[in-house]
C-alpha cells in the first residue's frame, strides 16, 4: 500500500487530485489530506506517506516551508509540488529539498497520472532494493559469528592465508592497522569450580557476549572461545605510544574484570599482549598475552607482557634464560590450541560417528565455515574430513563384526550408513574383502 499526501487549501483542488489518483489507484494508494503547510508536516509526522504532493502557495507556513520542514523528518520522501505559473520561479527553490516533480495548475487529468504512476513505480522499486538489501543484510548477520569467529581461530593459529581475510574484515567493518590481544580466563573456583562441563561452556559463552558487548563501547574487536580461554583481538588506532597502549589496555582489562564480577559473581585473569602493526602480526600478540596469563597467575589478575618482559630481565640476569623462558611459552600456547581443537574435532566425530555428519554439520557444531574448517582439518590431520569419518565408521563396522551379535545389514545401520550395498562397496574398498569375507576369516 503506497501512502500519499496531498496538501491544497483549496478544498476542490484536493478533491479533484484525490477522485483522479483514487479511480485508478483505489485499492493501492492510501490518502491522506492536509488544508495548509503546518496540517501537512503534522500528518507528515504521523503517518509517514511515501508521496506527498504539495501546493506551493498556501496560507501560514506555505509549501516551501512546510517541505523543508519535512525534510528534516524523512529524506526518503517522494516530493510533487502544485504551482500555478506565476509562482514557477518561486518553485525552483523546492528542487533543492529532494523534489522529484512538479505540476502545473490547471493541471491535465493524463499529466497528473503519469506523474503519480511513475512516483508510484519509483517507491515500489525503492522498496524492492530496500527488501533485498535487508535480505542480505539478515544472511550477513547470520554469518557475522561464523566469521568472527574464524578470523580469530586464523590469528592463533597464524593461518590466516587459510581465509580470505580481507573480505572477511570488510564484512567485519574492520581495519585491524593496529591491535592487540586480551586473553581472559575464568577462575576456578567459587561457583564455577562446581558446575559440569555443559554448564561452564554456557557460561563462558555469555561472558563472551558479555565482554564484546562492555568493549564495543570504546573498541572494535573479534573473539573466540579457546580450550580454556577467551581470546579477543582489539582494534586500537594506531597513533599512540607503546606506553599509552599499556595504561588503556590494563584499565580495560581491570574494569572488564570489575564488569564481570558484578554480572555473573566469577573472577577472570587477564593476560596482555603488546600492540602489534597489521593483523598478519597479531597471533604473536595472542602468544604473550597466553604468556602473560600463565605468568604468575595467583599474583595478579590483570598482567601486560611488557610487564611480564621487564620482571622477567629483572628477575634473571641471563638475558638468553629469558628469550627461551618466553618462546617456551609461546610454542606451547600454539601447539595446545591446535592439538586442543583437532582432538575436540576427533573426539566428536567418534561420538557421533553413527549419524549424518556432513561437512556443513560438522562446520557449524564448531563454529566454523565449511571451506575453512575443511583446510583446517586438512591440515592438522594429513586427511580430509570425508576420509577420516569413513575410517572411523569401517573401525567401528569391524569391531561389531567380531562381537558377532549383529548381522551385516544391522551393522550398516549402526554406523551411519543407509544402503548397505554401498556400505559393502566402502567396506572392500579400504579392507580389500567385503564384510562377509572380513567375518568368514575371522
Amino acid at each position: 500500500m503506497i501512502r500519499l499526501l496531498i496538501a491544497d487549501d483549496e478544498s476542490l483542488e484536493r478533491r479533484a487530485v484525490k477522485n483522479i489518483i483514487l479511480k485508478k489507484y483505489n485499492a493501492q494508494v492510501e490518502f491522506f489530506e492536509a488544508k495548509n503547510g503546518r496540517e501537512a508536516i503534522e500528518i507528515f509526522d504521523r503517518v509517514k506517506p511515501d508521496i506527498v504532493i504539495m501546493d506551493v502557495k498556501m496560507p501560514g507556513i506555505n509549501g516551501i516551508e512546510a517541505i523543508k520542514q519535512i525534510s528534516k523528518i524523512s529524506r526518503d520522501v517522494y516530493f510533487m509540488i502544485l504551482t500555478a505559473y506565476d509562482y514557477f520561479s518561486f518553485a525552483k527553490e523546492a528542487l533543492e529539498y529532494n523534489v522529484k516533480e512538479y505540476i502545473l495548475k490547471p493541471f491535465d487529468k493524463n499529466e497528473l497520472i503519469n506523474k503519480v504512476s511513475n512516483a508510484i513505480n519509483i517507491v515500489e522499486q525503492k522498496r524492492e532494493e530496500r527488501k533485498k538489501e535487508l535480505e542480505i543484510q539478515e544472511k550477513i548477520n547470520m554469518i557475522l559469528p561464523i566469521l568472527d569467529n574464524e578470523m580469530s581461530y586464523a590469528i592463533i593459529n597464524n593461518s590466516l592465508n587459510v581465509i580470505d581475510y580481507n573480505t572477511y574484515l570488510k564484512y567485519l567493518g574492520l581495519k585491524f592497522y593496529c591491535g592487540y590481544c586480551m586473553l581472559i580466563k575464568v577462575k576456578e573456583k567459587y561457583n564455577y569450580v562446581h558446575l559440569d562441563e555443559k554448564s561452564k561452556q554456557k557460561l563462558k559463552v555469555k561472558i563472551r557476549e558479555f565482554i564484546k558487548e562492555y568493549i564495543s563501547r570504546e573498541y572494535n574487536s573479534i573473539s573466540c572461545l579457546t580450550p580454556n580461554n577467551i581470546a579477543f583481538f582489539i582494534e586500537i588506532n594506531d597513533n599512540q605510544d607503546d606506553y599509552q597502549v599499556r595504561i588503556d589496555s590494563i584499565t580495560l582489562g581491570r574494569r572488564i574484570r570489575q564488569a564481570v564480577k558484578e554480572k555473573f559473581g566469577v573472577s577472570l585473569s587477564i593476560g596482555i599482549g603488546r600492540r602489534y602493526y597489521d593483523i598478519k602480526n597479531l597471533h604473536m600478540s595472542y602468544k604473550e598475552a597466553y604468556t602473560s596469563l600463565n605468568y604468575n597467575s595467583n599474583e595478579v589478575n590483570v598482567r601486560s607482557y611488557q610487564d611480564i618482559y621487564a620482571a622477567s630481565d629483572k628477575a634473571q640476569n641471563n638475558p638468553n634464560k629469558k628469550v627461551d623462558f618466553i618462546k617456551s611459552d609461546k610454542e606451547e600456547s600454539s601447539r595446545e590450541d591446535r592439538e586442543t581443537l583437532l582432538s575436540r574435532i576427533e573426539k566428536y566425530i567418534n561420538i557421533n560417528y553413527n549419524k549424518e555428519l556432513s561437512l556443513e554439520s560438522l562446520a557449524s557444531h564448531f563454529n566454523l565455515s565449511p571451506y575453512y574448517f575443511s583446510r583446517m582439518f586438512k591440515e592438522l590431520t594429513g586427511t580430509n574430513y570425508s576420509e577420516y569419518i569413513t575410517n572411523v565408521r569401517i573401525c567401528k563396522a569391524k569391531e561389531m563384526l567380531k562381537e558377532g551379535t549383529l548381522n551385516i545389514k544391522e551393522i550398516c545401520y549402526k554406523v551411519g550408513y543407509n544402503d548397505p550395498n554401498y556400505f559393502s562397496r566402502v567396506f572392500k574398498k579400504i579392507e580389500g574383502m567385503s564384510p562377509k569375507q572380513f567375518k568368514l576369516n575371522l
